[in-house]
């Protein structure tokens, strides 16, 4: 089975090589633009903020047919929890507002049947494009690649891996069969897509660096796939941090990277003795600090977001979730006489 080198596409983009290809070699020898390859994309923030919506309108502009199908208010945290509306309206408004109480529990934009709000989470709103939307409103057409976010904020380390809307959204597509890439930006602003419309066309803000590093990835992936069958090897996905954008870090480069090493974080508590509650924590422990898969001598995404370089890290996962060989034989040992 033939696998193209993550490695390789990374050496593309950072080449300063054109990412933006005119045509793209399809498994049957043929060529097609951009606008054959359909993207689904969601989020964990809501369907209404800046980050999803600059990144739609980025896309679409590339060429790409997008169905954004993200949850109607912020579901940041829940993991791949598969929630799903239990009314067939909304008992809360969404996200700002946006839609209002009351509205239908899924639904779209009156201007744009492809941007979709639905009541549930990150990972259920995947499942409800792909098993109901599609089927019912775009004629069963196949997704060539799902990705989440940008999400409000960094989502590093086997630590977020399992806490992140994300995330979470990204390795349920990835166990669909679908490939998948997760995004996160470093700026944690909560914004409303439409108090930013003013800023469409500033090549400055960070909603709209952050769509076109997004662009510059999906095209380049695109590109090197060629005739190889997956655009991901299979069970795979991507993990992608952007850092934070200013005068000083206005065109990130790009690194790959590991989920686990250094400095990686996990999720911890302590307690508030003046208000008697409890805070969240960032703990190093040193399990996700160990090599044990993969490349050990690529650096951590912990390790580039602590330095504040001005790199997007991308780290590759597999839901492959068993032990290797070895820890496999280890831990049998220990229970062999469970089995005679």
């Amino acid at each position: 089975m033939k696998f193209f080198s993550i490695a390789a596409t990374l050496a593309l983009l950072s080449s300063g090589v054109s990412a933006f290809p005119t045509l793209i070699s399809k498994r049957d020898g043929s060529e097609s633009t951009p606008t054959n390859k359909t993207i689904l994309l969601t989020n964990d923030d809501g369907w209404a903020s800046t980050n999803i919506r600059a990144t739609y309108r980025e896309l679409k502009s590339a060429g790409y047919d997008v169905l954004l199908v993200a949850p109607a208010s912020q579901k940041s945290g829940f993991g791949g929890l598969f929630d799903l509306p239990t009314s067939v309206n909304l008992t809360e408004e969404g996200e700002f507002g946006y839609p209002a109480k009351g509205s239908p529990s899924w639904g779209h934009e009156e201007d744009d049947i492809n941007v979709w709000y639905f009541d549930g989470t990150p990972a259920s709103c995947v499942s409800f494009g792909m098993d109901y939307l599609i089927p019912k409103h775009f004629h069963n057409k196949s997704v060539d690649l799902v990705i989440a976010g940008p999400n409000e904020g960094t989502n590093i380390s086997p630590g977020m891996f399992t806490l992140s809307g994300t995330i979470g959204a990204t390795y349920s597509a990835v166990g669909r069969g679908l490939p998948a890439i997760a995004f996160s930006g470093r700026l944690e602003n909560n914004s409303f897509y439409q108090d930013d419309i003013e800023k469409e066309d500033d090549d400055s803000f960070y909603a709209n660096v952050y769509a076109r590093k997004v662009v510059e990835i999906v095209n380049t992936l695109f590109t090197s796939q060629n005739n190889y069958p997956y655009l991901l090897p299979y069970t795979t996905g991507l993990n992608v941090n952007l850092p934070l954008i200013n005068e000083d870090c206005m065109d990130p480069e790009w690194a790959l990277t590991r989920l686990s090493g250094q400095q990686s974080v996990s999720a911890g508590i302590s307690y508030n003795e003046t208000l008697g509650l409890f805070d969240w924590l960032d703990v190093h422990y040193d399990p996700t600090t160990k090599c044990i898969f993969g490349d050990c001598d690529l650096p951590s995404e912990s390790t580039i977001y602590y330095k504040e370089l001005c790199q997007i890290s991308v780290s590759v996962f597999s839901i492959d979730y068993d032990a290797s060989y070895q820890q496999y034989r280890t831990a049998e040992k220990v229970l062999t006489s469970l089995f005679d």
